[in-house]
């Protein structure tokens, strides 16, 4: 693992490379190691960065048959954070998980997830697209009315000019195909509920 830069995707992450005690992401695409910390080191940058303390996790997880690495560690203050990526390379991710069993000493876990397990996450993402249609709805009919209040931030007026696109029929069209989406994987993962590896720290 050392001087080894890996290639991933994941929200604003590009790269990352495992030091003595943490987890360094960059939006940045992968370079060099010295490259990476050069630029991880500067003060201004238009990278985003992310660093997870190796004592700050408190679980790796990744389900069969996925490609999606999710690491639960404290954040700000102790709150619970998540950070999820994919290897570019899919060699990299068994390196990964044999660095943290075989040199941190992480317990590893096989399990079957429960049928309430296998869909919370898939619960969560149908109520927020609910919520989100609905809302996109009365917003698509204000801005056609002329009464919607233009937002200041990029990511609102973003969104308005998304909805206003579609329409309010078109919001509802895009609403419910994603809603039946969701709810098909929240059915087949009920009733077929993965396996997951999971990582726990030593200490846990």
């Amino acid at each position: 693992m050392e001087n080894k830069v890996f290639a991933i995707s994941g929200d604003k992450k590009s790269s990352f490379i495992m030091d003595e005690s943490s987890l360094k992401f960059s939006s940045k695409d992968p370079v060099s190691w010295t490259e990476f910390q050069e630029s991880w080191d500067k003060m201004l940058t238009l990278a985003t960065k992310l660093e997870i303390k190796y004592d700050a996790i408190t679980a790796i997880k990744k389900e069969d048959n996925d490609d999606t690495i999710v690491i639960k560690y404290k954040g700000l203050g102790g709150l619970p954070s998540e950070c999820e990526f994919s290897f570019a390379v899919e060699t990299d991710a068994t390196l990964f998980f044999h660095f943290f069993e075989k040199s941190l000493y992480f317990q590893k876990n096989y399990e079957t997830l429960t049928p309430f397990k296998a869909i919370r996450n898939y619960l969560f993402g149908l109520l927020v697209t609910i919520a989100i249609s609905i809302y996109g709805y009365f917003e698509a009919i204000a801005l056609e009315n002329g009464t919607a209040d233009i937002g200041s931030s990029r990511k609102v007026r973003a969104f308005q000019n998304i909805v206003g696109l579609l329409g309010d029929k078109g919001v509802i069209i895009v609403g419910i195909a994603i809603s039946a989406f969701i709810g098909y994987k929240i059915w087949t993962r009920f009733k077929n509920p993965p396996n997951q590896l999971s990582l726990l720290p030593p200490n846990n």
